[in-house]
Parts: structure tokens; sequence; C-alpha cells
């Protein structure tokens, strides 16, 4: 009968899909498979299971003092989140179109794409996070000796607005999601209103320095159209620049009037009554393994030195001699 190489190919995808063997993982097997390893490390471990009471009642105590320290001698920080969606180009052309009737916009859907795109999130995080509208919003609200430290002192103005601005952006947090679209903005503080209160400050800020570039791009726009259209004498042509000139002129109305402009806020800015930090459970277990740990290796030590001490000479008891009788 003909081989027909079916078990070669058995045979070979066996091996090719064989686990590779490290050296480190052969000589953990063979130490392993050793006998009477289990019991030396029985022995080893023996000093630890004589003091069990006393490693249970360090845990216990460790956990305890953590816990007492988390809540009683350290600040809670509690965090602010927020949602917010960015507005696609047909949302903005719907929105247009249900506001200003039934109107032809001719080009009007390409001028709206031209100015929202894909990367408007990322576009809105750079804003957020950038030097120039986090010193605005701080100076706007007056916020440099909220976030400050107290008592702290700074060389001038620069340096000063350098130390908030490194302050709020270590407090603050964006977070993209490209499954849902949307933005998560976070804001920690050890208040939970002024937490509430300066996420909510960044979101009203981003929207207002959205609306005011769109207001002036719209401006600028129609007004380089007005010019343009003073050097054309083709009526078919001046038509569509007088479209794009009524484009442009409902474009700015819109962003001036428009509550949910440029983006859409999905979940107003909150506070949970739990703090993010510190978290007494995770610090109680923390604290409770070091201690163990630290404990653990004293009394290992303590043995193995025991045992390393050289013995004193056995003192050997003197023979009596022996009486023989005559």
């Amino acid at each position: 009968m003909p081989d027909n190489g079916e078990p070669r190919f058995r045979v070979r995808t066996a091996a090719r899909i064989a686990p590779l063997s490290s050296p480190a993982s052969e000589a953990a097997a063979r130490l392993l498979a050793e006998p009477g390893y289990a019991d030396d490390l029985r022995d080893y471990l023996a000093p630890l299971r004589r003091e069990w009471k006393l490693l249970a009642m360090v845990g216990i105590v460790t956990a305890l003092a953590a816990i007492a320290f988390s809540r009683y001698a350290v600040t809670p920080w509690y965090q602010a989140g927020a949602i917010i969606k960015p507005m696609t180009p047909q949302q903005t052309a719907g929105r247009l179109q249900g506001l200003l009737g039934n109107t032809s916009f001719g080009m009007l859907g390409e001028l709206v794409g031209s100015q929202y795109n894909s990367d408007a999130a990322q576009e809105y995080i750079t804003i957020l996070t950038s030097f120039s509208f986090i010193t605005s919003m701080v100076d706007h609200h007056q916020l440099a000796d909220e976030v400050l430290p107290p008592g702290r002192s700074y060389g001038d103005g620069d340096a000063r607005k350098w130390a908030v601005y490194r302050i709020m952006l270590q407090r603050m947090r964006c977070d993209y999601s490209i499954k849902n679209s949307s933005i998560a903005l976070s804001f920690v503080d050890p208040s939970r209103e002024r937490a509430q209160r300066i996420l909510g400050f960044e979101i009203d800020d981003l929207r207002e320095k959205l609306r005011s570039r769109e207001v002036h791009n719209a401006g600028q726009a129609a007004a380089s159209l007005n010019q343009r259209l003073k050097t054309i004498s083709d009526t078919l042509l001046a038509r569509e620049i007088y479209e794009l000139i009524a484009a442009q002129i409902q474009r700015q109305q819109l962003a001036e009037v428009e509550a949910d402009f440029a983006f859409t806020v999905l979940q107003p800015p909150a506070v949970p009554d739990l703090p993010v930090w510190p978290r007494s459970l995770m610090n109680a277990l923390g604290a409770a393994g070091i201690a163990l740990l630290l404990v653990s290796m004293v009394l290992l030590a303590l043995e193995a030195w025991r045992e390393s001490r050289p013995h004193g000479p056995t003192q050997i008891e003197p023979v009596p001699p022996r009486r023989t009788g005559f």
C-alpha cells in the first residue's frame, strides 16, 4: 500500500507546534523532581510555621494601621468626570437645516465637511491640554490661588503660570474612545465642589473657544467672498458666490446661537462620593504584604544565624577507674 504522507504530516505538525523548552525551565523541573526537595523546602520554612501567630498578628495590625492612616491622616482626593461627543458634519448640517428651514445650501455640505473632520476629538484634547488654554482659563476664573500649594513663593509671574500649568495638567485627564467617538474628561482635587466646578469651566471654555473661532472664520470667509465678488462679471459665478456668502453668514449665526455647538455633553460633570485616593483596602493589603515579607525574612535570617553558630566543645564525663581486687 503506498504511503499517502499522512503520518509524516502529523509528525511534522506536532514537532512544529511543540513548545520550546528553555534552560531555566528545564533546570527548575529537574530541581523540583529531585528527591527530598519538598522536604528541604518544608524544613527551610519551618520557622515561619512555628511563628504563624506572630505573622498573623503583624499582618492584622499593619492592615488596621494602614486603613486608619488612609482614612484619618491622608487628605482624600475626588475625581470629577464628564463625557462629551464631537459633532459630526452630518449632525451640524442637519441642525443648521432645522434652524433655518428647508433652504438650498449648494456647497454648504462641502464647507461644513471641511470644518469638521475625523480628528476633531484629538484637536479638542490638544486644545484642552495646551498652555494657552489652561492659563487663560485659570486667569479668567481666578483659580491660581485655589490650585497652587499655600505658602509657596515664585520668582516671577511667568514661573507662577508654568507652576499652575503643570499642576493643572497633572490633575486633568482626557481619553478618547474610538468605539463610542466620545471624550472622557476628568479632574481630581481634594474638594468635590472644586473638582466639579473646574471641570465645568474646562467644558464651557472649550465650547466658547471653538465658537469664537468658528464665528471669526465665517466672518473672514464672508468678507473674502465679498471682495472677490467685486471683481467677477459672470452672472452665474456671481450667483454661486452669493450662495456661499449666505451660507457663511448662516454658519456664523448658527455658531452664535447654538447651545451645543461643536460637541454635545453626554454626561455633565459629576463627582462620586467616594475618593479615588487613597484606597484604603489596597493600602491595607499592600502594607500587610510588605510587613509579612519583612518579618519572614527576619525570621529566616535569625534561624540561619542560629544554625551557623559554632557549638561549644562536648564535655566528656571522666570514667571512674576500675577497681581490681586482690
